[in-house]
């Protein structure tokens, strides 16, 4: 008898919290975050010396069908683009899709701004296909919003922010899962 209860009690546990999932009370394994520096770019050697700073939330969509994020710069100057790259940290990729874009890589055009850089929603048609054959260093094909999932749970999705003093990056960051702790889960406007 003590058995059969305890059978019961893991699937009423398993059952609820299933039932929270799904119900949209913890969708931590949909989002993640990242804390861009000029320390984690790879060019120069060193990374870059800069009082920019930035952070991404991403927040996918449980049907994998888009992506909402809120991208903010703090002591940025003449900031021109902003991109998701695919590859691991030290290693420069190909973009994967823009999040903002003001002016060529490198300017002139750049915007100041210190707060909210671009905040939006993603969707497949704004994925910049990605091949491994055609870039061995992201190594998968990322060609929509769940190839792009896979890719940040695996580890190799990162932000770069472009200025017009260091055009092939300011700042970057390795995109991580949000900690179902975090205070600031709730930064996205539709």
């Amino acid at each position: 008898m003590r058995h059969l209860t305890s059978l019961i009690v893991l699937a009423v546990a398993i059952a609820v919290s299933s039932a929270a999932v799904a119900g949209g009370d913890d969708r931590s394994a949909f989002r993640f975050k990242t804390f861009a520096s000029g320390a984690q770019e790879v060019q120069p050697p060193g990374g870059v010396l800069t009082d920019t700073s930035a952070t991404l939330r991403l927040a996918f969509a449980e049907d994998l069908s888009s992506v909402r994020f809120n991208l903010r710069v703090f002591d940025g100057e003449a900031i021109t683009q902003a991109h998701l790259h695919c590859a691991r940290a030290g290693v420069n990729g190909p973009i994967v899709a823009f999040l903002f874009n003001v002016a060529p890589v490198g300017g002139p055009g750049g915007i100041d701004v210190d707060g909210l850089l671009a905040r939006g929603r993603l969707t497949n048609d704004d994925i910049e296909p990605v091949d491994f054959a055609a870039d061995p260093v992201c190594g998968v094909s990322i060609n929509n919003i769940a190839s792009l999932f896979a890719a940040v749970l695996d580890g190799i999705i990162y932000l770069n922010v472009h200025a017009e003093a260091n055009p092939a990056g300011e700042v970057r960051g390795q995109v991580f899962a949000l900690s179902a702790f975090d205070e600031d889960r709730d930064d996205f406007d539709d």
